[in-house]
């Protein structure tokens, strides 16, 4: 009885244990799940603040639009009430016409209206104005020389329709520059061009020498070539513009480092065959007959680069000169070869003769300086290969002077067809290849090689 009793009061004990175990597992439960549910109360409460910020900053963004859409309405009520100012003077100007027109006596007003009719009918049935190479003769012989005929055909109206038509080439504003009637209208093509166009050669080279015959050289020349020398780093031109500035504005030593640079580089390149093609489409949309176009476009194409290196090259000499009189022998040396180098470098890259011309005469001068230095030294050897340099360089000019002369000629009994072939040969081959295969240029040359013969058998002993 006793064991049993204990075995009940074990089991009842087991039991309220079991219980309170239970008991605790479910308070706990409870706890974490009042946890959880307050921890989701106050993501709830974050996100709740987090979507308040929003609306709040949407509805001050809100505001905002209201604010400048009432501004916008104020601005167009505005504008409404200055158009209908207009049409109602515009109205007013049509009544005035209206009523000055029904002052007039009825044959008046007839007689007005048919002269009108009359104008309106011929200005339908007169064909546009052609120009070939008769007329041109007759405007040039008149006294007007080419210049007046290319205005004639060109006219300011022209140049600013054809620019509407291609204003999304860069090089149609340079062409446009070089066929201004006035230097101030041709600059301002270029400005505005380097503002749509800052990256392009064509226009920065125009620009800058726009502004040096215009003798503006100022910082934002000196940027414009730094900007060429960056697009265009192999190029010798930009470092003559930079040597030419930087020489008138007596920077004289930035001047003779742009001038070694240049030296130092074969290429020379510029834009003006470029500026040909888009030159002939002016004189097309303005008249010309397409022979009369290319003619009129190369012969009239500005190369006035060519006197700044002329001067370039002047400035760079006399800086040698002084250095070789205070007995500075080799900077003088490195100044006349750097000139020479340029002018082998533009001989050699030309399409036209000029820059031969010009070419040979930067390297004559530059060859005659080195020569005398090296004479004075005694240095018979350089002396030698001067003169066998400087004898190439006069034959060679001697040739372009048999070929100019025979041109004269030719040019005179040339066709519109034989004048396209001959622009299109330079532009293809360049002038000397082009000249040299005409039939009368090379006969010219035969005969003056064969005087040339003659006269060394003449002089030279047997």
């Amino acid at each position: 009885m006793t064991k049993w009793v204990y075995f009940m009061t074990l089991f009842v004990g087991a039991a309220v244990c079991v219980w309170l175990i239970l008991l605790n597992a479910r308070m706990a439960t409870e706890s974490s799940s009042a946890a959880l549910e307050l921890e989701r109360s106050e993501s709830d409460l974050t996100d709740l603040k987090e979507r308040i910020r929003r609306a709040e900053t949407q509805r001050d963004a809100a505001n905002r639009k209201v604010e400048q859409l009432q501004k916008e309405v104020a601005a167009l009520s505005e504008q409404r009430t200055s158009d209908r100012q207009v049409l109602q003077d515009l109205w007013e100007m049509v009544l005035n016409n209206t009523r000055a027109k029904a002052a007039l006596a009825p044959a008046e007003r007839q007689a007005i209206e048919q002269a009108q009719q009359q104008i309106d009918r011929e200005a339908q049935q007169q064909p546009p104005v052609k120009y070939g190479a008769e007329m041109i003769k007759e405007i040039i012989s008149s006294g007007g020389g080419l210049e007046a005929a290319v205005r004639q055909i060109v006219t300011s109206d022209r140049i600013a329709s054809t620019l509407e038509s291609h204003s999304e080439h860069p090089v149609y504003w340079a062409a446009a520059a070089t066929l201004a009637h006035e230097p101030e209208a041709g600059l301002s093509y270029l400005e505005e061009a380097v503002k749509l166009y800052p990256d392009s050669k064509v226009v920065l080279s125009s620009l800058v020498q726009a502004k040096i015959a215009q003798d503006s050289i100022d910082e934002s020349l000196l940027a414009h070539i730094d900007e060429m020398q960056r697009i265009d780093p192999a190029n010798a031109l930009p470092d003559c513009y930079a040597a030419y500035s930087q020489f008138k504005s007596g920077d004289i030593e930035a001047a003779l480092q742009s001038l070694s640079q240049a030296g130092a580089k074969d290429r020379f390149a510029d834009d003006r065959i470029d500026l040909l093609m888009a030159r002939y489409d002016y004189f097309l949309d303005g008249g010309a007959t397409e022979g009369m176009a290319i003619g009129l476009s190369a012969f009239d194409l500005p190369l006035s680069h060519m006197g700044m290196l002329r001067d370039m090259a002047n400035l760079s000499m006399a800086q040698a000169d002084a250095l070789a009189t205070a007995g500075q022998y080799d900077e003088a040396l490195q100044i006349a070869e750097d000139v020479s180098n340029i002018g082998g470098s533009l001989s050699s890259s030309g399409r036209f003769l000029i820059y031969d011309r010009v070419g040979m005469a930067l390297q004559q001068s530059a060859l005659e300086r080195r020569r005398q230095i090296y004479e004075g030294r005694g240095d018979t050897s350089q002396v030698e290969k001067i003169d066998a340099q400087l004898q190439a360089i006069d034959e060679r000019s001697s040739m372009i002077d048999v070929m100019g002369q025979a041109f004269g000629g030719v040019m005179a009994n040339m066709t519109e067809q034989d004048l396209a072939d001959y622009v299109d040969g330079t532009v293809l081959n360049g002038e000397f290849s082009t000249l040299q295969a005409m039939p009368e240029i090379a006969e010219a040359l035969a005969r003056a090689r064969q005087a040339r013969d003659n006269q060394m058998g003449r002089t030279t002993p047997p």
